[in-house]
């Protein structure tokens, strides 16, 4: 529409609007009587930046120096646009300005909430570290028990063998013992009934019968002694199995 009005005028008015744009009158030079007509026209390109529709034609809208009432209502209307679209835009950049102060507002907010979730998540890393060694040092400890609770049965399982191994050594010898013994007692009980008096007897047979049943006695009691002291390993063992099942379930805990 701007551009069909600028066609419509006379050479004369194109001529000076387009030298206009290049003197740039109205930034620079404040408005005088001499010189209004070219701050009217430096209005009409001024305005137009802004989309605002005016015209000035020096020809038609200025008679005897004045300014014609058409021409003088054509500029109020294009200034109070002007102070409509000043008005606007003050209201929106009060607006943006209100808005900016807002979002700083939140972005302060936003920041120090992140800030607090990033302690919060080393915090739980570093703890969740701490769990992890915890776990492991409880494993290597549980799996150290454990292996010695295996040799100590093993060793408790060797020891039950070989008691019950020299149990039956024990007893056999024993049994062994028993049957000598009867058998000199009835040699001996034959002799007394073949003679006599019982100082017949050889006294040198006598002498080792009795120096055969010491030793046989203190056999018996080496090999008891030795029971009883496999009876107390196999209790110690136990003992040593029932600590160290009590130390786990406490490591586990």
């Amino acid at each position: 529409m701007a551009s069909t009005a600028f066609e419509s005028l006379d050479d004369e008015v194109k001529e000076l609007l387009l030298n206009y744009r290049y003197k740039k009158a109205t930034a620079y030079e404040p408005c005088t009587l001499k010189n209004f007509k070219e701050c009217l026209i430096g209005l009409h390109e001024e305005l137009g930046l802004f989309n605002i529709d005016y015209l000035f034609n020096p020809h038609t809208d200025v008679e005897n120096d004045t300014l014609c009432p058409e021409a003088l209502v054509k500029l109020i209307n294009s200034v109070w646009t002007l102070l409509q679209h000043h008005k606007n835009t003050t209201e929106k950049a009060d607006g943006l300005i209100e808005q900016n102060h807002i979002l700083e507002h939140n972005n302060k907010q936003l920041t120090s909430t992140v800030m607090r979730f990033k302690e919060k998540l080393n915090l739980e890393k570093n703890e969740s570290k701490a769990c992890v060694a915890s776990a492991q040092r409880m494993s290597d400890q549980s799996n150290e028990v454990y292996h010695k609770l295996l040799d100590t049965r093993a060793k408790l399982s060797q020891l039950t063998k070989q008691k019950e191994t020299n149990d039956k050594i024990l007893q056999n010898k024993i049994t062994r013992l028993q049957l000598q013994n009867d058998k000199l007692m009835d040699r001996i009980i034959s002799k007394s009934d073949s003679y006599t008096p019982c100082a017949d007897v050889c006294d040198s047979t006598m002498m080792q019968l009795k120096e055969r049943e010491r030793k046989h006695k203190a056999l018996i009691a080496q090999l008891q002694a030795n029971n009883q002291e496999l009876i107390r390993e196999v209790l110690t063992l136990k003992e040593e199995i029932i600590l160290e099942g009590i130390s786990n379930v406490k490591l586990k805990k």
